[in-house]
């Protein structure tokens, strides 16, 4: 019975997901906002529908979706596109994403009384924004010109910041819960060290894949092997304690600079991807118990309002330094407040990883990024009209 439970459920999940995924869209809002209403309402605090044996297949699932967000996020990272990109994009990019780290980890540790790991947990998670849902807003006004050529270029590529943001956070909080006594130094070190081996041990399997692919004839086994050197990448990653995220980013980007065929794989592991981000997003919702956010509200009130802080501080910082267009400078930090995703992502391997203070980390994220996708996609399209690129 327990294997037909965790049939039925994932079943249940996923179609429940979908469902007020597209209520949701009918309204405007983003698709991932009604996947975590669908699991907050199937979760313990609801229906509480989950069986333990859900809770043990989510981790293995998370960790599925998880690799191929990585993988996508990678395959966008090539040395053409940072080329065209121009030096404000790389500016805004850059100092919006530390200035909302920066500002979240301050605020975290003076404000909300925080240990410095946690505090540093947040400030990475911060980084993070939502393509989709700024893409969706940009396709639903029609908007063209070069404050959203810009805003589209920044959330390409601020994510693989974030990962590595939070790469070496992650390594300073599992030094500190587990190693009491290090030197802040040789923490530091470790971390970076860290993310060194996961971009080379990502790195080697995207070159491994390159070599391999000219002998590959049909797409059916192209997508196996594309799909089980991801696979792979995680596993390794999580035997030799590196990043699963970081591997996959760096496999995606070694692909999409390296292979003729790169386009053909991206598109394979695109084809496998939407049942599994709507089921990640539904456990990540069912995975919140509502009851928790009363020992959260004050650290939860100060992540959403500071990170749009910092978000505006850094990208408008950005354009001055490298003087971009006006309308970047004023409007573009609005663009920037939509967040699920990668920050959903990885508050859930804080909490896998790192659960003493992972249980703290993950349902402050969850509650967050419901309100970010509420509140971000109309910031968002406010942006685009004051800046005059809307036309519907």
């Amino acid at each position: 019975m327990s294997h037909i439970n965790l049939i039925l459920n994932s079943a249940l999940l996923l179609l429940a997901g979908f469902t007020i995924g597209k209520l949701v869209n009918k309204l405007k809002l983003p698709a991932v906002t009604g996947y975590l209403i669908a699991g907050i309402i199937m979760g313990p605090s609801i229906l509480n529908v989950m069986t333990p044996q859900m809770n043990e297949a989510a981790t293995i699932l998370s960790h599925l979706a998880l690799s191929l967000i990585a993988f996508n996020i990678g395959s966008q990272f090539t040395i053409r596109t940072i080329k065209s990109l121009g030096k404000s994009v790389v500016w805004i990019t850059f100092l919006e994403a530390f200035g909302a780290s920066i500002v979240v980890t301050l605020a975290m540790y003076f404000l909300a009384d925080q240990p410095l790991h946690i505090a540093m947990l947040f400030g990475a998670i911060a980084a993070a924004t939502a393509p989709a849902a700024t893409i969706m807003v940009i396709r639903e006004t029609k908007a063209k010109g070069t404050f959203t050529d810009t805003l589209l270029a920044v959330v390409a590529i601020d994510d693989p910041v974030c990962v590595i943001l939070f790469a070496i956070a992650s390594g300073f909080a599992s030094l500190t819960l587990h190693n009491a006594g290090v030197s802040p130094f040789m923490v530091f070190l470790d971390s970076i060290l860290g993310v060194i081996y996961a971009l080379l041990v990502g790195i080697g399997l995207g070159l491994l894949l390159t070599r391999v692919i000219p002998k590959i004839k049909t797409p059916a086994e192209l997508q196996t092997l594309s799909l089980g050197l991801i696979i792979l990448g995680s596993g390794l990653a999580i035997q030799w304690n590196l990043s699963p995220l970081l591997v996959n980013m760096a496999l995606g980007s070694a692909i999409a600079n390296l292979s003729h065929r790169a386009d053909s794989v991206i598109d394979k592991i695109t084809a496998l991807d939407t049942p599994l981000y709507v089921l990640f997003f539904t456990l990540s919702g069912a995975s919140l118990n509502l009851s928790s956010l009363k020992e959260i509200g004050l650290v939860g009130i100060i992540y959403v309002v500071f990170r749009v802080i910092g978000k505006m501080l850094g990208s408008t910082l950005g354009a001055y330094i490298s003087d971009a267009d006006e309308n970047v400078k004023k409007y573009l930090g609005l663009g920037l407040v939509p967040q699920a995703g990668v920050a959903l992502g990885l508050a859930l391997i804080a909490k896998q990883t790192m659960p003493e203070i992972g249980e703290f980390i993950h349902p402050a994220i969850v509650s967050a990024t419901v309100i970010y996708e509420l509140i971000g996609p109309p910031l968002a399209k406010f942006a685009l009209i004051k800046a005059g690129d809307a036309k519907a």
